[in-house]
Parts: C-alpha cells; sequence; structure tokens
C-alpha cells in the first residue's frame, strides 16, 4: 500500500528533491503537469458509497479513477475520450459496473479542480533496477469558477513495487527522519473542504429535530420550511434538464408540502391555508408533463427489453416521440418557473413561515404541543386505512384501491413529517410496512395511467404521423404486458393487506400514536 506525507511550509519542493537525491539512489524524470478533476452527483452518491471518482488528464492521457476511501485502498481505472456525465458514458467494464447501481440515472458534476506539477524519482538497487516510486506533488487547489487559487498542499507519495518491500520501507524511514509526517486527509476531500463544499450535504429527506413540547404551529412551518429548502436547493437542476432526479425530488417536496397543509390540522390560517393549497397545487400541475414524459423515457429501455426481440426495434419511433415532446414540456416548464407567480409564491411563502407565531392563537392545535397533534393525526389516519383496506375484495372498482393510495400516502406522510418524535427503530420499522404496501398499490395504480397514456401517446403519434404500423403494433405489445402486471399488482394486494393489517403491527400503531386522553374537541381534526 502507498505511503503519503505532508509536505509542511518550512520545506520547499528544491530542498527535498536534493536531500533525496543525495540520500537515495534514485533518478528523476521531467517534471509533469496534472489536471485532476472530482466529479460526484448533487447528492454525493459517489461519496455516500465512500469512495472518490476523479478524471486526470495528464499530457494527452485522460483517466477515470475511482478509489476507495479509508483503509482498503481499492483502485479502478479506465481510460477515457471525454468527461463522464452518466453511468452509461464510461467505457463498459468493472469500474462501470462499480458506478452503475451507484449514480443509477444521476448525472456527475464537476465539483472542484486541482492542478499538479509532479516530480517523478525511480529508487534504483544496485543493478539500477527500479524498485520503489516517489512522487513529489506540488498541488494547487482551484475553484471552478474563475479559476482561482483556493490552497496550496503540496505531498509526498511513495509506491512500492511488489517483491521489494524492504526499500520501501527504507524510503519511508529516510522521510520520516525529515520529519515529515503521514497525510491524515484526503486530498480532494480537504479540496472540496476548501472551496467550501461538505459532501454528503445534500439530502432530499427532511432530516428535522423536532422538540417533542414545541408548538405544533411551529413544529409545522419548520416542517415547511425544510420542504421549501428542498424546492429551492433542485430549481436550478430543474431548469437545466438534463438530470431528471431535480425535477423528481422538487416534486416531491411540492407534494409533501400540499400533504402538510391538508393533512395537519388547526394550525395555520385559512386564509393562508386556502391561498396556498391553491398556489402549491398549480406548482404541482405546471411541472407534471415534464416529469411524466421523464419517467417513460427512463424506464424506455425496460419497455423494450419486455417485448420479443423481433418487436425491440420497432419500439424505438416512441422513443423519438418522447424525447422530442420532454423538450416541448420542459420549456414550458421554465416558462412556469420564470413567471412572477412562481416567484411571488416562493417569496411570500418563505416571508409567511419565517415570522413569528402569534403569542396567543383561536386556532385550535396551534397552541398545542405537536407530539399530542401528530399522534392524534396519525393514529385517525392510520385507522381510516384499515377501514378502507378491509372492505376491499376481489370485484371493488378500480377506483378504492387508488383511494386506499392516497390515504397511505397521507399516513407516510405524516409520519415522515413527524418521525423525529417517536423512537427511531420503531417508526421505522411501521414506515417500512406500510411502504411495502404502498409500493403494491402505487404498482396497480402506475400501470393503470401506463396503459391509458400509452393508448393517448399511440393516438398520438398517429395524428403526428410518427406511428409506422409495426411501431403500433409493440406498442400495443406493451399494453398487454401492463394489463397483465396490473391484474397480477390487484391479486397480490390481499397478501400485502393483510400483511399490513396483522396483529403485531396493530400493536405496534397503537402503542405508538395511541393517546390515552381523547383529541381536542371542535373538529380540528
Amino acid at each position: 500500500m502507498q505511503q503519503q506525507y505532508t509536505i509542511n511550509n518550512s520545506l520547499t519542493i528544491n530542498e527535498l528533491l536534493s536531500f533525496l537525491k543525495d540520500n537515495i539512489s534514485a533518478v528523476a524524470t521531467p517534471p509533469q503537469l496534472l489536471q485532476r478533476t472530482c466529479y460526484d452527483t448533487f447528492d454525493w452518491r459517489v461519496y455516500g458509497s465512500k469512495a472518490v471518482l476523479e478524471a486526470e488528464i495528464n499530457g494527452r492521457q485522460h483517466e477515470l479513477l475511482w478509489r476507495s476511501l479509508g483503509d482498503s485502498d481499492q483502485r479502478m481505472h479506465v481510460a477515457l475520450t471525454r468527461a463522464p456525465r452518466f453511468a452509461q458514458d464510461i467505457p463498459s467494464g468493472q469500474l462501470r459496473d462499480k458506478l452503475a447501481p451507484v449514480l443509477e440515472m444521476r448525472e456527475l458534476m464537476p465539483r472542484v479542480n486541482i492542478s499538479s506539477r509532479v516530480h517523478t524519482l525511480r529508487v534504483m538497487d544496485k543493478i539500477e533496477k527500479t524498485v520503489a516510486r516517489i512522487l513529489i506533488e506540488e498541488n494547487r487547489i482551484r475553484h471552478r469558477k474563475g479559476g482561482k487559487v483556493m490552497l496550496q498542499d503540496n505531498r509526498v507519495i511513495v509506491l512500492p513495487v511488489k517483491g521489494y518491500q524492504k526499500a520501501f520501507n527504507q524510503v519511508v524511514k529516510t522521510l520520516e527522519d525529515l520529519g515529515l509526517e503521514p497525510a491524515t486527509d484526503d486530498l480532494m476531500l480537504k479540496a472540496l473542504a476548501a472551496t467550501g463544499q461538505q459532501p454528503g450535504s445534500y439530502s432530499s429527506k427532511l432530516e428535522l429535530q423536532l422538540d417533542p413540547g414545541i408548538r405544533a404551529d411551529q413544529a409545522t412551518r419548520n416542517i415547511l420550511l425544510r420542504l421549501l429548502d428542498i424546492i429551492e436547493e433542485n430549481e436550478a437542476g430543474t431548469r437545466k434538464g438534463t438530470d431528471t432526479e431535480f425535477l423528481h425530488d422538487f416534486r416531491v417536496a411540492v407534494r409533501r408540502t400540499r400533504s402538510a397543509l391538508t393533512q395537519i390540522k388547526g394550525v395555520l390560517p385559512t386564509p393562508v391555508l386556502n391561498r396556498y393549497k391553491r398556489e402549491f397545487a398549480w406548482l404541482g400541475q405546471i411541472t407534471t408533463p415534464s416529469r411524466d414524459l421523464d419517467v417513460y423515457l427512463l424506464q424506455f429501455d425496460d419497455y423494450k427489453h419486455s417485448l420479443p426481440d423481433s418487436a425491440q426495434a420497432d419500439i424505438e419511433p416512441l422513443r423519438k416521440f418522447l424525447i422530442r415532446h420532454q423538450a416541448i414540456e420542459h420549456k414550458a416548464l421554465l416558462k412556469g418557473l420564470d413567471s412572477a407567480r412562481y416567484r411571488r409564491l416562493i417569496q411570500n411563502w418563505r416571508k409567511f413561515l419565517t415570522q413569528p407565531v402569534s403569542e396567543r392563537s383561536t386556532l385550535a392545535n396551534a397552541q398545542r404541543p405537536v407530539t399530542e397533534v401528530a399522534c392524534d393525526r396519525i393514529w385517525r389516519v392510520y385507522r381510516r386505512i384499515r377501514k378502507e383496506g378491509r372492505a376491499i375484495t376481489p370485484d371493488s372498482p378500480a377506483e378504492d384501491m387508488h383511494e386506499l393510495r392516497k390515504t397511505g400516502k397521507k399516513l407516510r406522510y405524516l409520519m415522515e413529517f413527524f418521525q423525529s418524535l417517536f423512537p427511531d427503530s420503531e417508526i421505522k420499522a411501521l414506515i417500512k410496512v406500510l411502504k411495502q404496501l404502498q409500493d403494491n398499490l402505487g404498482d396497480f395504480q402506475d400501470y393503470e395511467v401506463q396503459v391509458m397514456t400509452l393508448r393517448q401517446f399511440s393516438q398520438q403519434m398517429v395524428t403526428e404521423d410518427a406511428a409506422p404500423p409495426e411501431t403500433l403494433l409493440a406498442m400495443g405489445m406493451l399494453i398487454e404486458g401492463l394489463e397483465r402486471r396490473q391484474q397480477a399488482a390487484h391479486s397480490e394486494f390481499a397478501t400485502r393487506f393483510t400483511e399490513f393489517d396483522q396483529k403485531e403491527n396493530r400493536e405496534h400503531f397503537r402503542q405508538l400514536f395511541k393517546r390515552a386522553e381523547p383529541a381536542a374537541q371542535g373538529g380540528a381534526l
């Protein structure tokens, strides 16, 4: 394993080179210029997998290097012809296989640049065989905006040669005798910190820590403020449109906001509720067409591979249709985000949420401890989902399944809003069993919507003269397959709901959320 040292400011590069030449039999090669760029996704997926991804340019050589963080020092590299954007841009092989499940659909973005002047010394034995290598790096960490130098960090790296551990150890001892200290921090992580970036800092999760005794109206504002932060954090990426997860996270935060406005009752003034229910419903509407087309494009390869081999090429005109209309809908979305209505919504909403709550309130739940309000509301919605679910039979219409899905989503959001008020392992276990039911209900709904939408697409493609007969036949096969999947989801529902409604889960819900005292009167819940 290589050993790395920091060169302190009292020792110049020339002094170090002279010392090594005087004390170690080594051959120096002309210094080379090396440009390194750290890449990660907006939500730090590479770092979250305990690794760093660097693109290196050394003369005419371009490489992508993946290395693990920590003690394992695992490394993979591959030659590059262009900067990577998505996993599919990485040449096929081990590195791509390693990164694809980590990155999924997210786009890689350059995070920080390091410019280095690298001196290489080959340590030689008596027969002039290379037994170790020493790299001396003069590193300049540059902010990508303007290329301003933010930090200088010079280092020495000792690389072993297999079978010559003794020579490696002697070089290490020589450097340590000189007073060099082992580097305790990763250069790329230090570069990120120097430019004000904190790996892992973004999350689309609420990650709130609510005080159990805080007033419900203040707690609700805290929840809504966090959701507003997520909306704003994802706006720039949503506008760019190349990474579909920005719009996804944007819309989830909008949906959660709408759910909080309707489900956390008796804590916000009615005029405020009415206004922002309407405004966030509008924001949801203008983002829906673009997201829907994103989803179909993300699923397209799965659609294609579900068809017989002989029909897979026939479906390609649908991809072109989706790409064309996605571009149209993205322009419409940008028009909405550029509107005065959107700017007023964001500005006025933040202004309201950051205002101090009134010391006294006539709202039914505003001054109650948030834990009481959370328990009352979660318990009530939980009882509703049990009632609705138990009423569904194999002959029930699809609308009943859809209503249950909506109720399940309300319950899930409420539990996530107030998650920090309850024992972590217990509420996470209940969210997990609820999610398993939601997955089934979501599949049922999604398949139905996809069938309807693909039929609409086929009609629209005929109108636009963009659907050869063989494409329409392939789309018909897709629709038949989706209908079979929907039926399978419907058949599976009874098992999923029985698992959710089992006695053990009922007792856990009761223990966490059923309060001994009755809820406040006055119709607030």
